[in-house]
């Protein structure tokens, strides 16, 4: 009976972190939006799922079609988290994937406009401050 109690409490735990990570997350792609169109950029897509990829944000100006990778994390920013800066969760294998799901997008709706993926780190304060944003213009450079 005790490990049976104590084996949900342990899934029970888990559970809560795993919404509050997505809740964390929809806000950092809620405030990443904003953030876009208070410099004057018009959203395309949000959560855009390309067959087995996913793009957290597309947006576009006059010129550039841009392509969001969304990185947020509960703190303070002083340019680091307990576990790093955001944008260090971008890995190698992580960039792979949003340069296919770029690609994938742009083969299926072609356009004029320069293509960029950028990252935006986005620190959400535990005590209910204003979220911080750090914009990563053309994130991957040459690479990706």
């Amino acid at each position: 009976m005790i490990k049976l109690f104590s084996r949900f409490c342990k899934k029970s735990a888990e559970k809560e972190k795993a919404e509050h990570k997505a809740k964390i997350g929809r806000l950092g792609e809620d405030v990443a939006a904003e953030f876009f169109v208070s410099k004057g950029y018009s959203v395309v897509a949000r959560n855009l799922h390309i067959s087995h990829l996913e793009i957290d944000l597309i947006v576009e100006d006059t010129s550039f079609l841009v392509f969001v990778e969304v990185k947020a994390r509960t703190a303070q920013y002083n340019g680091a988290s307990r576990y790093g800066r955001p944008a260090s969760a971008v890995d190698s294998k992580k960039r792979a994937r949003i340069a296919a799901a770029a690609e994938e997008y742009l083969r299926q709706n072609p356009t004029d406009k320069q293509p960029r993926i950028d990252v935006l780190e986005v620190y959400v304060g535990k005590d209910g401050t204003l979220p911080k944003v750090l914009h990563i213009r053309n994130a991957f450079g040459a690479q990706g």
